[in-house]
């Protein structure tokens, strides 16, 4: 026997004993430490994208195995088996475990470009149905501001698409002030996006065409009184307008008055003989002033203050328009903020609104209406065809004196077709119907 200290003894052999515990020690150690990194990686991927690993099943196994070493001195071979059964288990579960979360990643990354790409596509079909959606818009305002009857089908392409826009007679309403049809004027749009195919929007409104509001009472219509000197000239009701016409098919029409005036507003001196004026009936008395401009359908406030108009012409601002060189189916509609003098060289047609007082001198000759707010006096030879209101601003609680038409050869006839003509470009053509606009997807 071999003493290694008092009443203590070894066997011989027990150092295989040692080694197998070394042996027992170390290699679990290592296997601890690696599955523990391994754990603490996967957990950094969060509870939402793996398994939760846990290792207190095989911490349990490996203390009993150090404890069943120590307390069996010849079971090292066992042992070691034991040990790489352990080693494989655990090996196999960390690469489920890995295997599982890949292939969950993988789905979900799958799942989020799947989502990105459909998202993608719902926003660029948003913005194909909006460009498509502007273009069929804006084809039906356009339509409306250059069509004078929507009988027409036109094309009006823009960025944002095309716009094909059909005009169809839905009615006709005539009134006593002139002819008047309801229209449905509908826009179908086609807009072809960078990314391909074609999205399509269709708009519709309602419109109605109008000759316009005016209404001639007479040749002549003065809201504060008509002066005239001398029995020269003529104020006639009469219809001038030929037959025949296609583009006034119910000319001529019905006499008006030729002077249409308030209580005892019409005074004629000098020059001996009967009455100038002439018409259905010849002066025509209105209850008051405010009846008879108000009769005459003539949106007065509206115009000066309003805006209701967007003239031609604006004097001053502009030029007066050259109408020699202007097409002959070109009647505008001139503005003056103010009073002017007009002569010879300013004759032509169309409307002439006068915001205060007008005179005419010399051979001044007008074709349509013309509007005066203040008076109009008359020095010379004038001829104005169509129909002539005075005295306007009376509308807005001003005093107007009379309009003189002074001496001489004075011509004011009342003619439908050339007043129509007139007030068409000024106050008619197609106007949509307020609450009539309807959309829908195709």
């Amino acid at each position: 026997m071999i003493r290694t200290g008092p009443g203590v003894a070894k066997a011989p052999h027990s150092r295989p004993h040692m080694f197998s515990y070394r042996y027992a020690n170390k290699p679990h150690t290592s296997i601890v430490a690696a599955a523990t990194a391994l754990a603490w990686w996967l957990r950094m991927l969060g509870p939402v994208w793996c398994v939760p690993v846990s290792l207190s099943a095989f911490d349990h196994a490996v203390q009993k195995e150090r404890k069943g070493n120590m307390s069996t001195p010849h079971g090292s071979a066992g042992t070691m088996q034991r040990h790489r059964s352990i080693v494989r288990d655990e090996q196999g579960s960390v690469l489920m475990i890995v295997l599982v979360t890949l292939v969950g990643l993988t789905a979900l990354a799958a799942a989020g470009m799947v989502m990105t790409e459909t998202e993608l596509r719902a926003s660029e079909n948003q913005e194909a149905g909006t460009s498509a959606f502007y273009a069929a818009d804006a084809g039906v305002q356009e339509y409306l501001g250059t069509k004078e009857y929507a009988t027409t089908t036109d094309t009006f392409t823009y960025a944002a698409g095309t716009a094909i826009v059909q005009g169809e007679k839905l009615l006709d309403m005539p009134t006593t002030n002139g002819d008047q049809f309801l229209y449905r004027v509908r826009s179908v749009s086609s807009y072809t996006p960078p990314e391909g195919g074609t999205a399509s929007r269709t708009v519709s409104r309602l419109a109605i065409y109008s000759d316009g509001s005016i209404v001639a009472k007479a040749a002549f219509a003065s809201g504060s009184g008509l002066l005239k000197t001398g029995n020269a000239g003529t104020l006639s009701g009469v219809d001038q307008a030929p037959s025949g016409n296609p583009d006034c098919p119910d000319s001529p029409k019905a006499p008006v008055a030729g002077v249409a005036v308030p209580p005892s507003g019409y005074a004629q001196s000098g020059g001996g003989g009967g009455l100038v004026p002439d018409g259905d009936p010849p002066v025509m008395e209105a209850p008051s002033s405010l009846d008879l401009l108000q009769s005459t359908g003539v949106p007065w406030d509206a115009i000066v203050n309003g805006g209701l108009l967007v003239p031609d012409y604006e004097i001053p601002g502009d030029s007066w328009p050259n109408f020699g060189s202007l097409p002959a189916d070109e009647w505008p509609t001139v503005y003056v903020d103010g009073s002017i003098t007009l002569g010879p060289e300013d004759s032509g047609r169309g409307t002439l609104i006068v915001r205060n007082n007008l005179d005419m001198d010399g051979n001044f000759d007008w074709e349509g209406i013309v509007m005066v707010g203040g008076y109009l006096t008359s020095n010379g030879f004038q001829t104005v065809e169509g129909a002539t209101i005075t005295g306007l601003n009376e509308l807005l609680g001003e005093t107007v004196p009379s309009s003189d038409l002074g001496n001489g050869n004075k011509e004011f006839f009342y003619d439908s077709c050339k007043m129509k003509t007139a007030m068409k470009k000024a106050f008619g053509g197609l106007s949509e119907v307020p609450g009539s606009w309807a959309e829908r997807w195709q």
